[in-house]
């Protein structure tokens, strides 16, 4: 054999050789390049034939049923409005005079709030007592009305606030009848016709109320008063009189019945009624009778309580 032949011979044996082992290395490592993307990406799916479950998904977080929660929350709104009862206020002014009037009204199981006077007898009294049956305590703030007997209001009661007075001495009175009547958490006006017909003299005292955190109920003396209005603009807790349920010392028990079923009707119609009434014999007999009665009808309400919105 030729020497060429020979080394050609040589030479396509060794390519073999290399064509051999390279194949040998190949395999391994083709296998392992499976393995490992199998792991990552089959070993889950896997599983689901072993154990004949689906991949396992992520829990519904927290938030969700909160989420729900709040749906449900607000379709019970609509419904809660529709159920709620009308709400009735009634509010007893000119107390302090008597010890026994207070010791009446406080018989009645259903809440009321008792406008106080200032400096009489049984101011202190009818305040603390009241406050511990859980009624709502209501400073009577005396002021001027258009007809009096003479120029400095007398008959309005001591502590009244006239118009004639510098704003100083009208913020001054009112803190000072705060002070004489304790557990107030609110003030509506005694009198007052020609006093709430002033709107400077009105900003005074709503301004002052603000400042001590009180509510104001506008009696409505006067069809011109500014009491419920700067309330209102001013960001104070507020309410105004629909009717008085009762007139005189003079009236009959049935006409605060029939003044009653009118505040009944008013509160149906509007959601929210007030009524103001005095603490005459009549008046009282009238409430006790009534307000059980009518109590599954209607919320009668403290103010304090009341939602204004």
């Amino acid at each position: 054999m030729s020497q060429r032949r020979k080394t050609g011979n040589r030479k396509t044996a060794s390519k073999a050789s290399s064509q051999n082992r390279a194949a040998k290395l190949t395999h391994p490592v083709l296998a392992l390049l499976f393995f490992f993307v199998f792991s990552i990406f089959g070993l889950r799916y896997v599983e689901k034939f072993f154990d004949g479950s689906p991949p396992q998904q992520t829990a519904p977080a927290v938030a969700d049923k909160s989420s729900l929660a709040d749906k449900s929350a607000v379709v019970d709104k609509p419904i809660e409005k529709r159920i709620r009862r009308p709400r009735v206020v009634l509010i007893i002014d000119d107390l302090g005079q008597s010890r026994e009037q207070v010791d009446r009204l406080l018989r009645i199981e259903q809440p009321l709030n008792l406008a106080v006077l200032p400096y009489l007898p049984y101011s202190e009294y009818a305040a603390r007592a009241a406050y511990r049956e859980g009624n709502d305590v209501i400073l009577h703030l005396p002021m001027e009305p258009k007809y009096s007997t003479g120029y400095t209001a007398d008959d309005a009661g001591e502590g009244v606030l006239l118009l004639g007075f510098p704003i100083k001495r009208i913020r001054d009175e009112v803190r000072k009848n705060i002070e004489a009547v304790p557990k107030i958490v609110g003030v509506n006006n005694h009198m007052g016709s020609k006093f709430m017909e002033n709107k400077e003299t009105v900003e005074t005292v709503i301004k002052e109320l603000k400042a001590q955190g009180l509510y104001f109920i506008d009696s409505l003396t006067t069809p011109k008063s500014y009491g419920y209005s700067v309330a209102k603009r001013l960001g104070v807790k507020t309410l105004k009189r629909d009717i008085f349920i009762d007139r005189s010392k003079n009236h009959s028990k049935e006409y605060t019945v029939g003044q009653l079923d009118r505040l009944v009707r008013i509160a149906e119609k509007n959601g929210i009624a007030v009524g103001i009434g005095h603490p005459y014999p009549q008046t009282i007999d009238a409430l006790m009778e009534y307000m059980p009665r009518v109590a599954k009808k209607v919320e009668f309400m403290k103010i304090s309580a009341a939602s204004l919105d």
